[in-house]
């Protein structure tokens, strides 16, 4: 199964695809507005956390229309975004080290949307109309992340910040890009969540200007630090140092006179 153009990284099935699946519990809120839905279940009597992605876009409007024509699901839809960062995690050898360990992707027949419409009241799953008026046998599979089953959520202490900011400082130097951190996306101090990750090679890297591109590899700890005021723990860590806005905000100003020069020539 293709996750993303060749260049880039990208993870393999769950050893064991024919493996019993039962589900336990719903761990997503029906009424959130999550674009996915995580289950405890077990496989093949062992535990895991399994999370259905649906079949959607995390960006919309001129970035969707400017994706490679070849593939713009591999860089805009939830499931691939996990499969190229996870990939690269098992590459450098930091799965379960830095993130909630990863155990491969799994996919599911469709008709298991009617039986969790009928255990867990789940409905959408953002098919298309057309889609819809398909018998559950002719629709596309369902994608699905299996991932460690962490139910302890994260107490934040101070001495859990540094390890946290750490393990996202390494989680970035191999070229991974979280973008949604917040307190919601950890469990027992790990990171579960890579849904809108960018991961090099990544097609807004190529489009976008230079000072655009850094607030996207930024934005990640810019949300640590409001993250860690939102839980009121008091430490002078800080992810997003001073000096970076101003070399972001250097960048945007040489750029836009770059673009003035050249629509005065």
């Amino acid at each position: 199964m293709e996750h993303a153009p060749e260049e880039s990284p990208k993870l393999g099935p769950f050893a064991n695809q024919d493996a019993e699946l039962h589900f336990v519990q719903l761990l997503t809120e029906l009424d959130s507005d999550a674009h996915s839905y995580v289950f405890e279940v077990t496989l093949a009597g062992e535990p895991y956390a399994l999370k259905t992605e649906e079949d959607a876009s995390v960006l919309w409007g001129s970035e969707r229309d400017r994706a490679p024509m070849d593939y713009p699901d591999q860089y805009l839809d939830p499931f691939y975004n996990e499969c190229r960062a996870y990939g690269r995690l098992v590459e450098k050898k930091l799965n379960g080290k830095v993130a909630v360990r990863c155990y491969g992707y799994l996919m599911l027949s469709a008709q298991y949307e009617e039986d969790l419409e009928q255990q867990f009241g789940i409905e959408d799953w953002n098919r298309t109309n057309e889609e819809k008026k398909l018998p559950f046998s002719k629709r596309y599979p369902l994608k699905a992340i299996v991932k460690e089953f962490v139910p302890e959520d994260t107490v934040w202490k101070p001495r859990l910040v540094g390890k946290v900011l750490r393990d996202l400082k390494k989680i970035r130097k191999t070229d991974v890009y979280v973008i949604d951190v917040k307190a919601a996306n950890y469990k027992n101090g790990l990171l579960v969540d890579f849904s809108v990750a960018m991961t090099n090679l990544y097609f807004l890297f190529d489009i976008k200007p230079t000072w655009r591109v850094e607030r996207y590899k930024n934005e990640d700890l810019i949300a640590f630090d409001v993250m860690i005021r939102e839980q009121r723990v008091k430490t002078r860590i800080q992810a997003f140092k001073k000096r970076n806005i101003e070399i972001m905000k250097k960048l945007r100003s040489y750029e836009k006179s770059l673009l003035q020069d050249e629509e005065d020539e």
